[in-house]
């Protein structure tokens, strides 16, 4: 798969599950980005959601998501964030819907890094 191929489910991950709020763009919107590198977690959005009484406003799977999707910029910013390690991988798993796991496993494959 092509980095191009990466940034689309990126960018569907954040739509299905409703994260636009906690991801930021070097300009434009994250409809308009070309590259996953003209997008960034919101690490201070994120912490001020978690700080909040009510937490974040997430669903189990939304949370999920995110923690997964905050790991492939910095997985040791999401172990900081959400206070839980890789162990937890197969909660994530568990905790998602069907398109959201697969998604999961479109981007862990597609996923740029690795090469």
């Amino acid at each position: 798969m092509t980095e191009q191929a990466f940034t689309a489910l990126l960018k569907d991950a954040i739509r299905y599950n409703q994260l636009e709020r906690y991801f930021k763009v070097s300009s434009g919107s994250i409809e308009e980005i070309a590259s996953h590198y003209d997008l960034a977690p919101d690490i201070d959005a994120i912490k001020r959601d978690l700080s909040d009484s009510g937490g974040l406003k997430l669903s189990h799977a939304q949370r999920r998501m995110l923690m997964t999707l905050v790991a492939l910029f910095d997985g040791y910013t999401a172990d900081d964030l959400f206070e839980e390690g890789l162990g937890s991988l197969s909660r994530i798993i568990q905790s998602m819907d069907r398109n959201n796991r697969e998604l999961m496993a479109d981007l862990i494959l597609s996923y740029p890094g690795w090469g």
